[in-house]
């Protein structure tokens, strides 16, 4: 007797790898819905640091500005109590002759 048998293990091996398949993408899908909502938060955050750094870069602009005066203005100063010491100089030098003569006569 010969004879062919069919067996419904290539039915039963089809639905175990399509269930894998399903159960895989769903899986997948799943990741992919939380790495797109992580990136979206990021797009946030990105957007939120870039308007901190042109606030930062504005205010250091403005306080550089402020530097620049200050050190003009210190600059001014130095220079009249430079002058100032120089004048006082002269006029003691001149008070010191005036009463030399003063002392003479």
């Amino acid at each position: 007797m010969t004879g062919r048998v069919s067996s419904d293990t290539k039915s039963c091996d089809e639905k175990l790898v399509y269930d894998e398949l399903v159960a895989s993408y769903k899986g997948l899908y799943a990741r992919s819905v939380e790495i797109c909502q992580m990136l979206e938060e990021q797009k946030k955050v990105n957007s939120q640091l870039l308007v901190e750094r042109s606030n930062h870069l504005a205010n250091i602009s403005k306080l550089n500005d402020e530097v620049r005066l200050l050190k003009s203005q210190l600059e001014n100063i130095k220079k009249q109590v430079e002058m100032m010491t120089t004048g006082t100089n002269t006029l003691d030098e001149i008070l010191e002759g005036q009463l030399k003569r003063i002392q003479m006569v």
